[in-house]
């Protein structure tokens, strides 16, 4: 396990300096505040990444096609290393993601998060977000987006070792 002397060691504390990270789509400040077996699960493309490196190839690949992803939060509760939150996310798909070629065009939309903070990293994550309505803002059939992240869940799958990014 890292050893955490230079972060915050507050629950929300953490969360909120992992959301300002990923705003600034730095993903090796993002990961600095989780644990090397971390576990997030992004509910609305249904896709789970374990461990640092399978999410730092995730992160880059979604951070590559909206680079100018923010998260904005608008509450977290904590109760002990657990903390629920929500706000707004927002993007412009710039770049490629899951074999959808970008469209230019931005999503804004509410979302929902559980983290669980163990020794001042976080150790989970549970992402929720409507699917349909980014796909909507962004001018994407859902069910041709809903298929090409199933096909990208086979491949991922298939090459498990490989950890194959989105």
């Amino acid at each position: 396990m890292q050893e955490n002397t230079t972060h915050p060691v507050d629950p929300a504390d953490v969360v909120r300096a992992y959301a300002e990270a990923k705003s600034r789509a730095d993903v090796p400040a993002s990961l600095a505040y989780c644990r090397p077996d971390v576990v997030f699960e992004t509910v609305a493309f249904q896709a789970v990444a374990r461990g640092t490196e399978e999410a730092r190839r995730q992160f880059t690949a979604f951070l590559g096609a909206f680079p100018d992803y923010r998260v904005e939060l608008e509450y977290l509760h904590q109760a002990g290393g657990r903390v629920a939150g929500a706000g707004t996310i927002g993007a412009t798909m710039k770049g490629p993601l899951a074999g959808i070629e970008p469209t230019g065009r931005s999503y804004t939309l509410p979302f929902a998060c559980h983290w669980t903070v163990r020794d001042g990293l976080i150790a989970h994550e549970r992402f929720f977000f409507d699917f349909h309505q980014m796909c909507r803002q962004l001018g994407l059939s859902t069910e041709r987006a809903g298929a090409r992240f199933e096909e990208w869940r086979r491949r991922a799958a298939a090459h498990e070792s490989e950890g194959a990014a989105f």
